[in-house]
């Protein structure tokens, strides 16, 4: 988590709190103690961390503390579809079987807190009428976990195994521009969380920018399209929302459907022309 640059992490702890945080002191983390982890479930410590992150994030990974050994690659190449894909709650896989960590729309979370809790957090999922996705990656750590005695030596082989330094992998972005460049990777996401939180100080937010820079870059945006992005509403009971306009929302399809594709294109491209410097990172 901390290699893709995932942040804030939070720990929900329990047994062997102390020892557990002796090891994890020089990490950027923060841990929860669940005081009542004896008589808990897994879900409930889960609703801890979610309860802390709230409104901190625009999406969060969940996954065990047995589930170690993913890799970087999976948590980016999860992030870049999450950003340009509808999906809400996308789940790893591999050879068909689905694995962790779930990533997950943060507007999901009140639904979550409220759970019964019944068949843990899966059943949490299942129960939720968000739109789900899986993707298949070419990674068996999202589905190794340490619930055995064999199952933990499986995995200390498994790790021993892995290539100690970061794998080649590819990071596209697109930018659009007219006389200077206004629409890329990051504006998207801005305008996704305008979308979903219908409040451009809540998507400043999430997006940990300033409110008038975010203001900075739709008016800009709009000026070299020739068109409105955003559509705000004042006054009423619960405050003003913005909206996305319907040229802005079709305008921001486009594009996340043009970044899919050519990131499905250049990853093809990519596995193709490295194929033989990623067959020595994968020999190592």
């Amino acid at each position: 988590m901390v290699a893709a640059n995932v942040s804030p992490i939070i720990v929900v702890t329990g047994r062997d709190a102390d020892l557990l945080q002796r090891h994890l002191v020089n990490l950027p983390v923060q841990c929860i103690y669940n005081k009542d982890y004896a008589t808990t479930d897994m879900f409930f410590s889960a609703k801890l961390g979610m309860k802390q992150i709230r409104t901190l994030c625009d999406r969060f990974f969940f996954l065990p503390v047995d589930v170690p050994l993913f890799s970087k690659r999976s948590l980016l190449t999860m992030m870049g579809y999450f950003d340009y894909s509808r999906s809400e709650i996308l789940v790893p896989s591999y050879k068909g079987q689905e694995g962790h960590p779930v990533l997950m729309d943060a507007m999901q979370i009140d639904e979550l807190l409220k759970d019964s809790g019944e068949q843990g957090l899966k059943g949490a999922l299942e129960r939720l009428t968000s739109h789900k996705e899986v993707l298949e990656l070419p990674d068996a750590g999202t589905i190794m976990d340490a619930d055995k005695p064999e199952e933990y030596q499986q995995l200390k082989r498994y790790a021993a195994n892995m290539a100690q330094a970061d794998p080649l992998t590819l990071q596209l972005d697109v930018t659009i521009l007219r006389k200077e460049p206004f629409f890329n990777k990051t504006f998207a996401r801005l305008l996704r969380a305008v979308e979903r939180t219908q409040s451009i100080r809540q998507a400043c937010l999430l997006q940990h920018i300033s409110y008038s820079s975010g203001w900075k870059q739709i008016k800009m945006a709009e000026s070299q399209l020739g068109f409105r992005l955003v559509d705000s509403q004042q006054g009423g009971q619960k405050g003003g929302q913005t909206h996305l306009t319907e040229q802005g929302s079709e305008f921001l399809n486009t594009y996340t459907s043009y970044h899919l594709e050519l990131e499905r294109l250049g990853e093809t491209l990519f596995r193709d022309r490295f194929q033989q410097f990623l067959e020595l990172e994968e020999a190592k």
